[in-house]
């Protein structure tokens, strides 16, 4: 989650340097500039969605509970799979 917030920071650091910076309005560069800002603004709009999305996902007990049951379940297949007798979870695997 600090790296989402880093990211947004850098990239709403970047959107103000650009927008403040008026030395490069009325110059040949003045579109390649605005589509570098527009570029960095849809970025930083999928990083706070995705930082959203992972928030939600985490304060969901549901999800912690299904992800954890899953995690358990495929841990088990694994050691089921790479045990001789095939026989885990009883009797244990050597």
């Amino acid at each position: 989650m600090d790296d989402f917030a880093k990211h947004s920071d850098e990239l709403q650091r970047h959107i103000d340097r650009l927008e403040n910076d008026i030395n490069w309005q009325g110059t040949p560069f003045q579109q390649r500039t605005e589509v570098v800002v527009n570029q960095a603004k849809n970025e930083l709009a999928k990083v706070k969605s995705t930082s959203y999305s992972f928030t939600v996902q985490l304060l969901d007990p549901e999800h912690v509970f299904r992800s954890m049951a899953f995690a358990t379940f495929v841990s088990t297949w694994v050691v089921r799979f790479v045990d001789p007798k095939k026989k885990h979870p009883s009797p244990l695997a050597e």
